[in-house]
C-alpha cells in the first residue's frame, strides 16, 4: 500500500479493532445466555446447541475462502461487506421470534465473522512498515484475546439486567459506525488475482464443516455414533479431495507451496496446538468456577478478568518485545508461561480439591493470560514474516482457519478426557474429573512448544529487518 500516512494507520486501527472486538466477543457471549434464549423459546437441548454451532461452523468453514476473496476483490470491500453481514445478523439475531430464526441469524454473523478475522490482519500488516508491524499486530492481538475473553463477562452482565436480546443489539450500532468510517476512512489494496474455483470452494468449506461438526459434537452425541465419526471422515475424505483438485490446477485457490516454509509450517502447527490447549483449558474452568465453586456467570466472568487483563496488556508489550529478541523467543516464552499455569491449576486442584478461596488460582490465571498475550502476537507476525507479504492474505486465511480447528479440538479432548470419570456428584468431583484434562491440554501446549522449538529457525537479525523488504521479495525469514 503506497502513501499511508501514520494517520491513516491510526484510522484503520480503530476500524479494524472494533470491527475485530465484535466478532471475537460473539464467539462466547450467546452461552451465558442459553438459559434465558431456551425459556423464550421452549428449545431443546439439539437447537441449544445450534445456537452456538450455527455461528462456529460458518466461522471455520469459510475463513479461507473469504481471505481468498479479500485478495482477488479488494480487501476494504470484503471486509466491510463481512461487517455488514455481520451487523446484519445481530440485527435478525435481536429481532427472531423462533429458534429457527435465530439460528440463521447465528450463521449469518458466523458468515461475517469469517471476512472480519483474517483481512483485519491483512490490512494491519500491509498498512504498517517493518518497524511498526509487530507493534501493531500486537493491539490486535490484544482486541482478539480481549473480545474472546470477555464474551461470558459481558454476556453474564447483560442477562442480569436486561433480555437476551441486548447480547445482539449492541452489536447494531457499532456494526453501523464500522461500516460508515471504514467507506470513509479506508483505503482499498488487493492481493494475488487468483481464478474464483466454486468446486474447490465447495470441497473445502464442506469438509472443515464436516471435522468440525464431529469434533463439536463427539461428546453430546457420542463418539461412536455414525453421525460423529461419519460427519469427521466425511470431512476428511472432503478435504483430501480438495488437495488433489488444487493440485491439478495451474492456479490453486490455496498455494501449497508456502508449507515448503519450515517457519510457516511450524507456527501454523503451533497455532493448532496453542489453541487447543488454552481455549480447552477457558473452557472447562469457567465450568469450574460456577459449578463447582458456585459463582454466578458474572460472578465467574468478573473473576476471569484476572486472566484476560493480563492478555490485553501483554500482546502489545509482545509486539515491542518482537524488535528486540524475535518472534520465537517471545512464542517460547508465551507458551511456557500457560504450560507452567495449567499444571499449576491442575495440582492445586488436586491437593485442594475445589471448594478453596480463589485467590489460590491468581497466580496461575495472571500466568495464562501473560503467555496467551505473548503468544497471540509473535505467532501471527511471525507466520506472516515467513511467507511472502503478498500472500498474507491467505496465510492469514490458512492460519486462523487451523487455530479455530485447534480450539474445537482442544473443547472436544478435554471434554472428552473430563466425561470418562463419570458421573460428577459433589463439587470435589469436578475438580477430580478436572485434573486430568488439564493435563491432556498441558500436553496439547508442550507439542506446540516443541514445534516452536525445534522447527522455527532463529536469526539474531531483529524482527524490524527480517519483515520488511526480505519477505516482500519472497526469501523465507526465520521467526
Amino acid at each position: 500500500m503506497k502513501m499511508v500516512t501514520a494517520g491513516y494507520r491510526v484510522r484503520l486501527m480503530v476500524i479494524t479493532c472494533i470491527a475485530l472486538f465484535m466478532a471475537m466477543l460473539d464467539n462466547l457471549v450467546v452461552g451465558v445466555a442459553l438459559p434465558s434464549i431456551q425459556a423464550s423459546f421452549h428449545a431443546g437441548m439439539a437447537e441449544l446447541q445450534w445456537f452456538l454451532n450455527a455461528y462456529t461452523l460458518a466461522f471455520a468453514a469459510l475463513l479461507i475462502p473469504f481471505s481468498a476473496l479479500g485478495e482477488r476483490f479488494g480487501r476494504k470491500r470484503v471486509f466491510l461487506s463481512g461487517v455488514a453481514m455481520f451487523t446484519l445478523g445481530s440485527l435478525a439475531a435481536a429481532l427472531s421470534d423462533s429458534s429457527m430464526q435465530l439460528i440463521l441469524a447465528r450463521a449469518l454473523q458466523g458468515i461475517g465473522a469469517a471476512a472480519i478475522m483474517p483481512i483485519s490482519l491483512t490490512l494491519v500488516n500491509t498498512a504498517f512498515p517493518p518497524e511498526k508491524r509487530a507493534a501493531a499486530i500486537g493491539i490486535w492481538s490484544g482486541i482478539s484475546g480481549l473480545g474472546l475473553s470477555i464474551g461470558p463477562l459481558v454476556g453474564g452482565a447483560i442477562i442480569e439486567g436486561a433480555p437476551w436480546q441486548w447480547i445482539f443489539w449492541i452489536n447494531v450500532p457499532i456494526g453501523l459506525i464500522a461500516v460508515l468510517l471504514g467507506m470513509r476512512w479506508l483505503k482499498e489494496s488487493k492481493g494475488e488475482r487468483k481464478p474464483i474455483d466454486p468446486f474447490g470452494i465447495l470441497l473445502l468449506c464442506a469438509g472443515l464443516f464436516g471435522l468440525v461438526f464431529g469434533l463439536e459434537r463427539g461428546n453430546d452425541y457420542g463418539w461412536g455414533t455414525f453421525g460423529v465419526w461419519g460427519s469427521m471422515a466425511g470431512g476428511a475424505v472432503l478435504l483430501l479431495a480438495f488437495y488433489a483438485w488444487e493440485r491439478s490446477r495451474k492456479q490453486p485457490f490455496v498455494q501449497f507451496s508456502l508449507f515448503r516454509s519450515g517457519n510457516y509450517s511450524a507456527y501454523l502447527s503451533a497455532g493448532f496446538w496453542l489453541n487447543a490447549g488454552i481455549f480447552g483449558a477457558i473452557f472447562l474452568l469457567t465450568l469450574f468456577l460456577q459449578q463447582a465453586q458456585g459463582y454466578s456467570a458474572l460472578g465467574a466472568g468478573l473473576r476471569e478478568m484476572v486472566w484476560t487483563a493480563c492478555t490485553m496488556i501483554c500482546a502489545p508489550l509482545a509486539g515491542l518485545l518482537i524488535g528486540r529478541f524475535g518472534s520465537k523467543r517471545i512464542l517460547l516464552l508465551g507458551m511456557f508461561l500457560q504450560i507452567a499455569a495449567l499444571l499449576g491449576l491442575a495440582v492445586v486442584i488436586q491437593n485442594q480439591g475445589a471448594s478453596f478461596p480463589f485467590g489460590y488460582m491468581v497466580p496461575m490465571m495472571m500466568a495464562a493470560g501473560a503467555g496467551m498475550g505473548f503468544s497471540f502476537t509473535p505467532l501471527s507476525h511471525g507466520l506472516l514474516s515467513s511467507i511472502p507479504e503478498e500472500s498474507a492474505g491467505e496465510a492469514s486465511g490458512l492460519s486462523n482457519t487451523a487455530r479455530e480447528l485447534g480450539g474445537a479440538f482442544g473443547v472436544a479432548i478435554g471434554g472428552l478426557v473430563f466425561a470418562r470419570g463419570g458421573a460428577v456428584a459433589t463439587p470435589d468431583d469436578f475438580g477430580d474429573h478436572l485434573v486430568p484434562s488439564l493435563f491432556v491440554l498441558t500436553a496439547m501446549l508442550a507439542v506446540g512448544f516443541l514445534a516452536v522449538a525445534f522447527m522455527v529457525r532463529s536469526s539474531r537479525r531483529r524482527a524490524v529487518r527480517s519483515s520488511g523488504s526480505d519477505a516482500a521479495a519472497g526469501i523465507k525469514q526465520p521467526g
